[in-house]
């Protein structure tokens, strides 16, 4: 097939994909952060031995388990919670007494929590490129108006992880608020405007239901922080703000937005050509702010780890059984509705209590540390994922992915991921920062 007869068979082996289930989406998430806790206690490695144990331990196994290991997910997660274990049960010494204390650790900081953001950053750049290979499972893409799959996590987490490290903008000044957010809006704009030449000038294959025309991630990730950042400066109740953001979303879905998202109206104008990216707008800043609600219970000092935990424990329970009985409209990643969000929500506090759970565990000094990988990658994290952008680009242009045998897609995964891991290492080393 010609060039352009690939780009369509490319763009329809996307397309019509209703992905999995809620579990099994979780399950895939949870074996990186099981891998992410295990190496978290007691580093013991010089720093360039760390990366390549980090590297063995965590990154390839991810490899594995979203390609050709994908079906043994479920396995894969046992096996990383029997080792896990071994690590963790020898710190239950003293585990009521460490409960007791006050909520307060080391810098203001929780190792395990803030891995969270690396995470977040590690498995897309992992996805996106492993998307276009046939080795990658087709209920792991993005869906393609309602339902499940790993893909469709990347950017409610990524507006997740935002929130978790949203300042406490009430305690500065208008101006300082207003300066704060001027350079990281400004290149988030900056990349969404990039990304979108690019694309159309290399004529690469895009998804116009995904985002609409013209938008994308970058400018998502933007209307959230603006909104959010107004909103929290008018209020630091960011719960309350959340749940009232995402009623007033659902209500304007439900009472005809919906309809015209998935509707078959021309994209005459702006606003119709970019349906889907602003519609989604108000969801993913509910999102947004209900990450900042757990940011404060997780910074509030006035109380003892074991409160924190048990609102924790309790918000996981209480999200998976609202998630359990949400039959009302499906989830939509496209619309970033009520169950969507509520996904989301249910995935951060689920993994926010057992990395919390771990950490207090093994508070001692030095026992537990954020991963080397996700500290640099956190240094660096736009950087990382606009290089992951531009290499998925590349290497797309320079082959047919969908027509790669699985052993040599196995051999360029691995070389990308060292790759834009490199770079991210080498602009830490210049002291350079995004």
């Amino acid at each position: 097939m010609n060039a352009m007869e690939y780009k369509k068979y490319h763009e329809s082996f996307m397309q019509n994909n209703h992905g999995t289930n809620a579990v099994h989406t979780f399950f895939c998430i949870l074996f990186t952060v099981q891998s992410s806790m295990y190496i978290s206690i007691r580093p013991t490695y010089s720093a360039s031995k760390q990366f390549i144990y980090e590297y063995i331990v965590m990154v390839l196994p991810m490899i594995l388990a979203h390609t050709v290991l994908a079906e043994y997910i479920y396995i894969l997660n046992f096996i990383m919670f029997v080792f896990l274990s071994y690590k963790v049960l020898p710190q239950y010494k003293n585990c009521l007494k460490k409960f007791q204390t006050k909520n307060v650790f080391k810098n203001d900081r929780i190792p395990l929590i803030s891995s969270l953001r690396g995470l977040t950053y590690l498995i897309t750049v992992l996805c996106i490129l492993a998307v276009d290979f046939r080795d990658f499972p087709r209920y792991l893409a993005k869906t393609e108006r309602f339902g499940y799959s790993l893909m469709d996590t990347g950017v409610g987490l990524f507006v997740t992880m935002s929130g978790l490290v949203h300042k406490d903008i009430r305690k500065s000044t208008l101006k300082d608020v207003i300066k704060g957010n001027i350079k990281i809006v400004g290149i988030l704009l900056l990349l969404g405007v990039g990304r979108f030449v690019s694309v159309k000038q290399l004529d690469y294959q895009e998804h116009v239901t995904e985002y609409g025309v013209h938008w994308n991630f970058f400018f998502t990730i933007a209307v959230c922080k603006i909104l959010s950042t107004i909103l929290l400066y008018m209020s630091d109740r960011a719960l309350l703000l959340s749940i009232i953001t995402l009623c007033i979303h659902e209500f304007v879905l439900y009472t005809g937005l919906q309809e015209w998202v998935f509707g078959d109206s021309p994209r005459d104008s702006l606003i119709s050509a970019n349906r889907e990216g602003l519609s989604s707008s108000l969801g993913y800043v509910s999102i947004y702010l209900f990450a900042v609600h757990i940011r404060q219970l997780l910074l509030n000092k006035g109380v003892t780890k074991y409160d924190t935990m048990k609102k924790l424990a309790l918000g996981t329970i209480i999200l998976w059984l609202l998630l359990y009985f949400d039959h009302i409209r499906p989830t939509s990643r496209t619309l970033a509705n009520a169950s969507y969000c509520m996904y989301m929500n249910t995935l951060l506090v689920t993994m926010t209590t057992l990395m919390y759970f771990v950490a207090v565990l093994c508070d001692k000094k030095d026992n537990i540390q954020i991963p080397l990988i996700l500290s640099t990658i956190n240094t660096n994290g736009l950087s990382y994922f606009l290089i992951a952008n531009l290499s998925t680009g590349a290497i797309n242009l320079s082959m047919r992915t969908l027509l790669v045998p699985s052993s040599v897609t196995f051999v360029i995964l691995n070389v990308y991921m060292i790759f834009t891991l490199a770079i991210v290492v080498y602009l830490k080393n210049m002291g350079f920062r995004i």
